[in-house]
């Protein structure tokens, strides 16, 4: 119960950094928020974009499977990608992150069985977008 509470805590912290994140891009201060997705990514998930964006797929989604991260932490992690994908203007960097999102959405689906119809809903609009480049 205890591990519970403090995956939902996080969670929450997590939701209320992505909403700051959101409002900023909405600001027009996209240094700052980029500033917030990066130390996310470091801090929460030990990661840094470039190494995000070096690493081949399946190595991607092995390193998260062995990360052994919870279904929620995952959804997260898609929400902050898709979002700094968005800070980006370079089409590659937009396409690998993009098909870093919909990977995560595959796991989740396959693997963790949530289904969740905002994940395939974008995943289709990112899928579109990515192929039909």
């Amino acid at each position: 119960m205890l591990k519970r509470d403090s995956l939902t805590a996080q969670m929450q912290q997590l939701s209320h950094t992505l909403a700051k994140v959101k409002r900023l891009i909405l600001e027009d201060q996209e240094p700052k928020a980029l500033e917030e997705l990066l130390y996310t990514l470091a801090h929460y998930y030990g990661t840094a974009p470039q190494e995000i964006l070096t690493i081949p797929m399946d190595q991607f989604t092995d390193r998260l499977r062995q990360q052994e991260y919870k279904a929620e932490e995952l959804n997260m992690l898609a929400a902050f990608l898709d979002e700094l994908a968005g800070l980006h203007d370079d089409w590659d960097t937009q396409k690998n992150l993009w098909a870093k999102v919909i990977q995560i959405y595959d796991l989740l689906e396959k693997e963790y069985h949530v289904l969740s119809f905002e994940h395939v809903a974008r995943r289709n609009l990112l899928a579109n977008a990515v192929l039909n480049d």
